[in-house]
């Protein structure tokens, strides 16, 4: 597999028959367990606990959050295993209870963007379960991680029972469309640096000092540029003082002209 390309991989843990996977599960989404089989470290009720710390089931109370857990299944990934791929049809959606992934899309020559990365707790695969359509994106775990696999009836059977989660889950689309709206203008409008500028700021810390760790093919994916540009972008920045290299994260020296960089 080249550098910023992405290929269907038929390698063991992921697309082999002999992966763990059950017969039933669609190719590449790791080893599925019902949580009330038990299984792993996370229980039932720790599952339920995070569940209401995400969109759109913050509003449930506990009783309502472990009914969803007990009609749903637990989903664990390996780092680098897809949890789906683009075009793959919608049929669940997903809570990251553990860990981190990241959704790509993919061109028909195999170049990729990753359009965002989510950390534990979040939601992601509802837009193709909400129309029923294919998945707009690809999924693969950035690190180990569990996921609670809540499907689309079990969802529908929510909205319609709650006007919280219909609500919510509005409100997690509305920002969905924001982020997307928000980096086709970085694309359209944004010099590379401009847009290494902002990812370094969106992938800060909490403390906002430094940011997390990743390679630098992962930032070209991110801002849609070369690995070799995008490393020329990093240098410049580095030598205006603004940031400095620590292993595979960066110190952010200067936010307020990284800011001014990406536009903000």
């Amino acid at each position: 597999m080249q550098a910023g390309k992405v290929e269907r991989s038929a390698s063991p843990g992921v697309n082999a028959p002999d992966s763990g996977i059950y017969p039933s599960d669609p190719p590449g989404l790791g080893r599925a367990h019902p949580f009330r089989s038990g299984g792993e470290d996370l229980d039932a009720s720790t599952a339920a606990l995070l569940l209401g710390r995400v969109e759109p089931f913050r509003g449930l109370d506990e009783r309502a959050r472990l009914t969803v857990v007990e009609h749903a299944g637990r989903r664990v990934v390996d780092k680098g295993q897809m949890v789906f791929w683009q075009d793959d049809p919608g049929e669940a959606m997903f809570v990251l209870l553990e860990g981190s992934v990241k959704l790509v899309v993919c061109s028909r020559d195999g170049e990729l963007i990753e359009l965002h990365r989510h950390d534990a707790p979040a939601i992601f695969g509802e837009l193709a379960l909400l129309d029923a359509g294919p998945r707009s994106a690809s999924a693969e775990a950035v690190e180990r991680s569990t996921l609670l696999v809540v499907t689309r009836p079990e969802l529908l059977r929510l909205l319609r029972s709650d006007e919280q989660v219909a609500e919510a889950l509005l409100r997690t689309l509305g920002a969905m469309v924001r982020r997307t709206t928000r980096q086709i203008s970085d694309l359209a409008f944004l010099s590379l640096q401009g847009r290494v500028a902002a990812k370094l700021l969106d992938l800060a810390e909490p403390d906002g000092s430094r940011t997390r760790r990743f390679t630098q093919v992962e930032l070209a994916t991110m801002v849609g540029g070369a690995r070799q540009t995008v490393n020329q972008a990093l240098r410049s920045l580095e030598s205006r003082g603004y940031i400095r290299s620590a292993g595979r994260a960066f110190e952010l020296l200067d936010r307020e002209q990284l800011r001014r960089l990406a536009g903000g």
